[in-house]
């Protein structure tokens, strides 16, 4: 979950208290109490761990990104996901019609919530799609038929995502982009050095062989939230051993399909061999089939869904499994007890959103609602 920090937390405090709760984004609030600023695991890799910056003695405030774009809750839905796919935004707060904080939008979820709702119709439709993808499954087993599964739920609205042709693979998707590469005696400092270059998760082989994979979350929470001696410790300390990995030839609606299951956030890459080939995140995806015009499509579908049906929470441990996410259900968004306001001139709302027949609020979104830190 997301928190609520002060401007005059330490680096560290902010850092500790997100490890506590599991979280990966906090929320920083002035004096005064209104938002001043956004920092994010990847944040905190970047302009904390790699540049060497002691934090137990600095300011959340020295690091945190000033007076982020926010979206209040009566806000079009579609113009606010369009908003973080075009700007690569993988996070954004959420205020109520007074001004006050009381969500945090994350793309991976919205993704995962819209294909699970879509999922969840579909079994209620009619029962030649069920005896298509049987027929799928006993001619490309399982593994077969779940692709075909997807292909059948997404296929049609992503279709306009790739003008009609095939969907990409990630082998071109990965082709003459770089991969944080490490091995297993790399230190935590120097692979937070190459994630910040790459800004890519790290993944770490050792005699050729995909080991493990470190995420901005696990370098966060894992090496400096424990306060780990960053230069003298091994990446391996904090890894997700033998992490799952996909081949370069799968198209990105297979891929897609798997993140979904596994409800993971981001996917090594690896040819038959083990060679390691790179590693793709939700929002490689994402502009690998169209971007924002391209998956307006399927979350205006979503939303057409009723909103009792149910979705599962996404998971945030990069590529690791997370069984309870798999039970736990998407949170409804409230306000917060606490009532953290923006003022004007600091916070920079999305500006009013020109009538159309989309007027479905942020709300149907399911915002994460934040935790007021206690440090």
């Amino acid at each position: 979950k997301p928190i609520v920090s002060s401007v005059e937390d330490s680096i560290l405090d902010v850092v500790q208290s997100l490890a506590n709760k599991r979280g990966d984004a906090a929320l920083i609030t002035g004096k005064s109490g209104g938002l001043s600023g956004i920092i994010t695991d990847k944040d905190v890799t970047r302009r904390v761990i790699a540049k060497h910056v002691d934090p137990s003695t600095t300011s959340v405030s020295k690091v945190m990104t000033p007076n982020p774009t926010c979206v209040s809750m009566t806000d079009s839905a579609m113009e606010a996901l369009s908003m973080m796919i075009e700007n690569r935004f993988r996070h954004l707060p959420v205020t109520d019609d007074n001004g006050s904080v009381v969500g945090l939008l994350d793309i991976g979820k919205c993704l995962n919530d819209a294909i699970s709702k879509l999922e969840k119709s579909q079994k209620k439709s009619t029962s030649a799609a069920e005896e298509a993808v049987k027929q799928m499954a006993n001619l490309q087993g399982a593994g077969g038929a779940q692709a075909a599964a997807m292909q059948m739920l997404l296929g049609p609205l992503m279709s306009q995502a790739f003008g009609n042709q095939s969907s990409p693979t990630l082998r071109s998707l990965l082709a003459g982009k770089p991969s944080s590469v490490v091995s297993a005696e790399t230190s935590l400092r120097d692979t937070a050095v190459l994630m910040a270059e790459t800004q890519k998760a790290a993944l770490v082989v050792d005699d050729g062989e995909l080991v493990g994979l470190v995420s901005f979350k696990d370098m966060m929470s894992r090496g400096l939230a424990k306060e780990l001696r960053l230069e003298l410790t091994d990446v391996t300390s904090i890894m997700t051993p033998n992490p799952e990995a996909v081949s370069p030839d799968i198209t990105v609606l297979e891929a897609l399909q798997m993140m979904h299951e596994s409800k993971f956030l981001t996917l090594p890459v690896c040819e038959e061999d083990g060679a390691v080939v790179g590693i793709v995140d939700v929002m490689d995806l994402v502009y690998g089939s169209g971007g924002a015009e391209g998956w307006r499509s399927i979350f205006d579908s979503a939303m057409d869904v009723e909103d009792d049906i149910s979705v599962s929470s996404y998971g945030s441990r990069g590529s690791r499994r997370s069984r309870n996410s798999r039970n736990s259900k998407a949170m409804s968004s409230r306000s917060l007890a606490t009532g953290i306001s923006h003022k004007a001139g600091l916070v920079k709302p999305m500006s009013a959103v020109t009538e159309t027949r989309d007027e479905r609020p942020v709300s149907k979104l399911r915002p994460k609602k934040p935790i007021v830190s206690s440090v």
